[in-house]
């Protein structure tokens, strides 16, 4: 197997799903036996840790939905035999359709001509479809307006092969520290669906929060919720407080493949942008941008060996980077190299996460886990029971 690979921890995933549950079910506002029901994302091949993993787990868990953002990530839950609840978070190209009312996906309807298209081809399949209406509360995406929810309640009503099973809205603020958009946001939705429901409207499962939502507006966890990042082991915003214990679930690994001791002023990797101050050892890791190992950390990041941290040195390349592993007897040929990962009990320093990686990358630590390549094995660990 290739040196370069990413253990995902299944056992930290379901640590992480299950915290949630208790979280919501501790801080919903409804009757404190009763939780908001979850709707876990996959999409993105499950945020870069394996989608039919992923999913085959939050089902273990005892999660009522799940998520995508294609018609394909859907496929792949369903050829997996996975039978849960699948919304559709975005729309889908007309050649799609089909396969959506074959595969019994849930689309979030935005607008009449989408609605009529559904009802088409579940009328020409013969089934009947399930839906959500996405309402446009201020992310300024997808989305109808909140004063057309009615008119786009009725266009779902006045076709017998569609069900309105929901009405959705998402939040783009919940990860700030300023909480008042976020709870202006919510008192609106929150009276939309009252007045659907003063016209005789079941709204059926009203949910909006996303992982910020879960960890600070519990007036907006309705009848479910969607958490993302968080089920992965990271805050949405590094502003936020950490009250839940979460467990980064991806650790992205390789191994020290190379080494050679270099004098004072060697010059390493592309443009030469580091020089060795002292004679020292350098260590060569394969794994580059082309793994998802972002070309930012040149000269910036550390990777974790043999109980210590390493400074990533000279340019990043496509396929392989440079560490500089100091001037004394360096770890041996093939010894492990941890990149990011979650903390452990193995001594000395802590490995870099996938947060510490996006602040230097000035991005967020979804893109980082996102980023990982195909051509990079994902290894499960903690068998599903």
């Amino acid at each position: 197997m290739r040196p370069t690979r990413a253990i995902i921890h299944l056992e930290n995933l379901k640590h992480n799903i299950r915290s949630v549950q208790a979280w919501t079910a501790e801080h919903s506002p409804g009757p404190s036996t009763v939780r908001p029901k979850l709707c876990i994302a996959v999409k993105a091949d499950a945020y870069g840790h394996g989608i039919v993993e992923t999913a085959r787990a939050a089902v273990e868990c005892g999660t009522e939905y799940l998520a995508v953002a294609t018609v394909d990530e859907a496929v792949q839950v369903r050829e997996a035999g996975i039978a849960l609840p699948l919304l559709l978070y975005s729309l889908p190209g007309t050649s799609e359709i089909p396969t959506v009312i074959a595969m019994r996906i849930t689309p979030l309807v935005t607008d009449r001509a989408y609605v009529d298209a559904l009802a088409r081809e579940s009328r020409a399949q013969g089934l009947r479809t399930s839906c959500h209406i996405k309402v446009d509360t201020g992310m300024g995406r997808i989305g109808c307006r909140p004063e057309d929810t009615i008119t786009l309640v009725e266009a779902v009503r006045s076709h017998p092969e569609l069900r309105l099973e929901g009405i959705s809205t998402h939040y783009p603020m919940a990860d700030h520290a300023d909480e008042r958009y976020t709870r202006d946001q919510t008192r609106r939705f929150a009276s939309l669906i009252e007045d659907l429901r003063s016209r005789g409207v079941n709204p059926g499962l009203v949910h909006a929060s996303n992982s910020g939502g879960v960890l600070r507006f519990p007036e907006g966890y309705f009848d479910m919720v969607r958490p993302g990042i968080m089920v992965y082991g990271y805050y949405p915003g590094p502003e936020l407080d950490r009250p839940i214990d979460l467990k980064p679930v991806m650790e992205f690994r390789s191994k020290l493949v190379f080494v050679k001791k270099v004098a004072t002023g060697t010059a390493i990797s592309y443009g030469h942008t580091w020089k060795s101050d002292r004679d020292t050892w350098i260590g060569t890791v394969p794994c580059g941008y082309a793994d998802g190992y972002p070309r930012l950390l040149s000269n910036r990041a550390q990777v974790w060996i043999d109980g210590r941290r390493c400074p990533v040195v000279g340019a990043v390349c496509m396929d392989q980077f440079m560490i500089d592993l100091g001037p004394d007897p360096p770890p041996e040929r093939y010894t492990d190299v941890i990149l990011f990962g979650p903390q452990h009990d193995k001594g000395g320093e802590t490995p870099p996460d996938a947060a510490e990686l996006a602040a230097l990358c000035e991005t967020i630590p979804y893109e980082i886990t996102c980023s990982l390549s195909k051509r990079v094995p994902r290894i499960f660990t903690g068998e599903l029971e």
